[in-house]
């Protein structure tokens, strides 16, 4: 892995949302549990850990929904949501503070509903803190294609060799190596630390904070 020194030169930052800025395995892990109880299908945290990706419809190909129920799937996954109100990582409030004192483009795409990202970032006081927001539905391919990473870079005027994308899922990894930026892994997330250093990020750390000191 590259020294943490190769994002001192970065113009700008983006990052992904859940598991990333945002507490949420639990609350994600809750609502499927609630979706796949009310479409009859047996759902437990290891499976969840087994078969999750940023890309839902993965998962739920991966337990077998047919996809004449995806849409149905979808509906409930946004009304059980609803009842959840994950709070920040430990730290997400000072690396986005630190971004911005930087003078740095600060950037988020993440694959969750525009919606329900917005009330998310409502919530927690971040909806003004970003210079260009991506979200599912945005493009028509998801994580780990570098298409949504890709609009936010044009959104910001900002060039892959110039930019970091720093996200806690494998496919965060993938994503950025795909899109032409560097690649912070963020462990404590989705993905599991092994897993995600095999994905061979350019930086791979256990918290937030550590970020604030290579910017």
């Amino acid at each position: 892995m590259a020294h943490p020194s190769v994002l001192h030169d970065m113009r700008a930052v983006l990052f992904d949302l859940d598991g990333t800025l945002l507490d949420s395995f639990q609350s994600h892990y809750r609502v499927y549990q609630h979706v796949f109880a009310d479409l009859r299908i047996g759902f437990d945290e290891g499976t969840f850990v087994q078969y999750y990706s940023p890309n839902w419809y993965l998962l739920y190909e991966r337990i077998g929904l047919s996809r004449d129920r995806w849409p149905d799937a979808d509906q409930l996954w946004l009304h059980y949501y609803e009842q959840e109100t994950p709070g920040p990582r430990e730290g997400a409030a000072q690396v986005l503070a630190a971004v911005k004192a930087s003078r740095r483009a600060l950037g988020l795409v993440t694959s969750g509903e525009r919606g329900r990202v917005d009330r998310d970032l409502e919530r927690l006081g971040w909806q003004r803190l970003f210079d260009a927001v991506v979200c599912g539905g945005d493009t028509s391919h998801m994580k780990p294609n570098p298409a949504p990473l890709r609009l936010a870079l044009n959104h910001l005027n900002a060039a892959p060799a110039q930019a970091v994308y720093v996200g806690d899922t494998i496919e965060d990894v993938q994503m950025g190596k795909a899109a032409g930026t560097s690649t912070v892994a963020l462990s404590g997330g989705f993905s599991a630390k092994e897993s995600l250093s095999a994905e061979r990020p350019d930086v791979l750390l256990d918290n937030l904070t550590e970020l604030v000191t290579m910017l």
